[in-house]
């Protein structure tokens, strides 16, 4: 009943979430599409070089990944701005449009490596201004009691299109003899979902808050009793309205005047902090690194085969899956936000402290091309990390930073976060093949520190905020008490009640007229 009831909810979640899927994608596609042979033919790269063992190739697959995430980056920063001015839905369709291109661009790259390049930074664009806009469009339509598994669908879409994609490179590999083909049909693929994705977004609505703050109540009713499948003047509905309009209200009247300064309020410092440092956290995890270089990372681990290591990033991606699912059905609304990333973070770290340690004592020989039982032990520490990662640091992040922002500021605060994202994310995948190829098992070593460090952080910073309204957010951070809060409902809820009335009043009037008229 509950799903039936919120299928509006899931439609319009599936539909923009198209783009993290499309995230996952790109983000799989390129990294086992680096490690097959016949992409390093067409562009000149070296052959019969495991992982980052080949200079060149280490530096041409930290531009291909990284310049994504740079694209990324500026999109993340442009969405922010340009979605709050326009509606989220008209920004998700200007940047699938844009990826849409990149996505072409790249397909058509022959011989020059610099299309690649080209295509990686106009792709990144779009998929950056949709991850600063999709969490925000979801999140300001899901109810308040499954908020943290809808908008945690984020994560579940990207892991679906990373390992779809690491699947297809896989069975290109086996399937399609070494050729310009074999590489191009992956990378062609991605533009299915986008195309998807854009038709999609021109049967959804508006988010009502977006629409309320622009003053259009009416739009807003109507988009919010649409997407909870109800009448306009149901009492849950105008139970909502007011509590939006009641908080948007308190937002304008205590920052009239105010630019960019009220970030820097008490009631938004934490949030605006918060938001940074969960997202950098979240990338010196060190999960991207293994997202992105996946084959690379299981080949410098012992496993020699380019198609036994393409199975085993399958088998990863496929792990993720899973964990993502299990965790977003039985435990983010449950267990909470705080409590996953501290556990999460605890197990993480081990599962890579004793990776770095296997890794150190018992290193791979290059010459023997069978899988030794150490690396077989790598290997399972690195399923385990992710099984970790996807109950905890994976999906959480994105759901927190979306639920604890006012409207008024939500996009900024989301757009922050994304940005940040990206750019330790450029960071992390610029310097991965670089710090393997130089130092090794450190750099594992590193990821388990920094894990340990973040699991530390949320226990005496973060806040619980499971199961609260995102009005309620105003009152847990400390921008308003609790007894205006209510009082301003008890306002706003009048006021609506009022306006509800006065439209009905005009419809009857006018039906009176028209009936008046053909008598």
């Amino acid at each position: 009943m509950g799903f039936f009831k919120n299928r509006r909810v899931y439609l319009l979640t599936a539909v923009a979430y198209s783009g993290s899927l499309l995230f996952g994608y790109d983000t799989g596609v390129m990294g086992s599409v680096l490690a097959l042979d016949s992409f390093k033919e067409d562009f000149g790269l070296p052959l019969g070089k495991t992982g980052f063992a080949s200079t060149k190739n280490a530096y041409v697959s930290s531009n291909v990944v990284s310049l994504l995430t740079a694209g990324c980056f500026f999109g993340a920063i442009a969405a922010a701005f340009i979605n709050e001015a326009i509606g989220r839905r008209p920004t998700l369709m200007m940047f699938c449009s844009i990826f849409l291109v990149g996505a072409a661009v790249q397909t058509g790259a022959h011989h020059a490596i610099g299309m690649i390049y080209g295509g990686r930074v106009i792709a990144g664009l779009g998929i950056g201004g949709m991850s600063s806009v999709m969490s925000v469009y979801v999140s300001e339509n899901c109810p308040a009691r499954q908020r943290g598994r809808i908008s945690g669908l984020f994560q579940e879409f990207l892991v679906i299109g990373s390992t779809f994609a690491y699947w297809l490179d896989y069975g290109v590999s086996l399937h399609i003899p070494t050729s310009t083909k074999q590489w191009r049909v992956p990378v062609a693929i991605q533009m299915i979902p986008g195309g998807l994705m854009l038709i999609g977004l021109f049967f959804l609505k508006e988010s009502p808050r977006w629409l309320t703050k622009k003053g259009k109540h009416h739009e807003a009713a109507a988009a919010l009793a649409h997407v909870r499948c109800e009448t306009i003047d149901h009492p849950d509905v105008i139970q909502e309205l007011a509590e939006i309009r009641a908080s948007i209200e308190e937002e304008l009247n205590a920052t009239e005047g105010v630019t960019w300064k009220e970030c820097l309020q008490p009631g938004m410092r934490k949030r605006f902090g918060l938001a940074f440092c969960i997202m950098f956290w979240q990338q010196f995890s060190g999960t991207n690194s293994i997202g992105y270089y996946a084959p690379e990372i299981f080949e410098t681990i012992g496993v020699a085969s380019s198609k036994t290591s393409l199975f085993a990033t399958g088998v990863y991606g496929t792990v993720k899956v899973v964990a993502t699912a299990i965790f977003l059905l039985v435990g983010i609304d449950q267990l909470g936000r705080k409590k996953a990333l501290v556990i999460g973070g605890a197990w993480m770290s081990a599962m890579m402290f004793i990776l770095a340690a296997v890794l150190v004592t018992n290193p791979p020989d290059p010459k023997d091309p069978g899988v030794s039982s150490a690396s077989i032990a790598m290997i399972v520490m690195i399923y385990l990390y992710v099984i970790g990662y996807s109950a905890s640091w994976g999906p959480t992040p994105w759901v927190f930073v979306s639920e604890i922002f006012p409207t008024r500021l939500r996009a900024y605060g989301v757009g922050l976060a994304a940005t940040t994202q990206w750019l330790f994310n450029f960071v992390i995948t610029k310097i991965t093949p670089v710090a393997i190829n130089s130092i090794g098992w450190r750099t594992f070593l590193m990821f388990a520190i920094f894990c340990l460090a973040m699991s530390v952080f949320v226990f005496f910073f973060v806040p619980e905020t499971k199961r609260r309204t995102l009005e309620e957010m105003d009152v847990l951070f400390g921008a308003v008490d609790q007894e205006t809060r209510l009082h301003d409902i008890e306002i706003a809820r009048a006021v609506e009640k009022k306006e509800l009335e006065i439209e009905q009043h005009e419809e009857a009037d006018v039906g009176m007229v028209e009936h008046s008229t053909k008598q």
